[in-house]
């Protein structure tokens, strides 16, 4: 007889949720789980949209200045800078989301303290501030998810008119940092070097 008990997944426990009675925080952390995991999922979409765009613009770029052409190539190279400084912008967020669902994964299928979704509020409030400009589709999906989280710790609906770095605990700082850090060096691999005679004044050459 085997003693192995497997662990339920998230998606199990997801198509669980209307029909078994389930803990109310739990309930609210599979729902905020899934929003999340969904908003990942469509900012992988707009990354290779936005790759493919900057490796279009590239191209002109190079064929402009080919045809000594320098004018056309700073306008086609300040459209690159645009597309980069979004593209790091939506990596953060990425990398810093992936963090918050893996946190949640955790805590549903291995329970915890309610404490312990704290920081992933504190890292989703941020996502949700620099996707608010960026991507408003997403920011508003995610709004529902860190609204699921609020209320499920008591920490009441999210005032979205305030700075909500504001007051962010030390380890959702952390996450973020380490988000940005990753994001700035995918960026090196991700995008080609723009020639330094075009580069928008004020902008970085490869992120932006």
């Amino acid at each position: 007889m085997s003693y192995y008990k497997r662990e339920e997944t998230v998606g199990e426990k997801l198509r669980k949720l209307f029909t078994n009675d389930k803990d109310p925080m739990e309930k609210k952390a599979i729902i905020a789980q899934y929003r999340i995991k969904t908003a990942i999922g469509r900012i992988s979409n707009y990354l290779e949209k936005l790759s493919d765009r900057d490796r279009e613009l590239f191209e002109m770029i190079v064929e402009s200045l080919t045809k000594k052409d320098e004018l056309r190539a700073k306008m086609y190279a300040k459209e690159v800078a645009e597309i980069r400084k979004v593209s790091k912008q939506l990596l953060t967020v990425q990398y810093a989301l992936e963090h918050a669902a893996l946190k949640l994964e955790t805590f549903i299928i291995y329970g915890g303290a309610v404490n312990e979704v704290a920081p992933v509020i504190g890292v989703m409030r941020e996502a949700v501030n620099i996707l608010k400009g960026v991507a408003p589709d997403i920011w508003i999906d995610l709004q529902y998810a860190v609204r699921e989280l609020e209320t499920a710790v008591g920490a009441g609906v999210v005032d979205l008119t305030t700075d909500i770095g504001v007051g962010m605990d030390s380890e959702a700082k952390k996450v973020l940092e380490e988000a940005r850090i990753v994001a700035e060096q995918k960026m090196k691999e991700k995008f080609a070097e723009l020639p330094k005679a075009i580069v928008p004044e004020g902008e970085g050459v490869k992120s932006a």
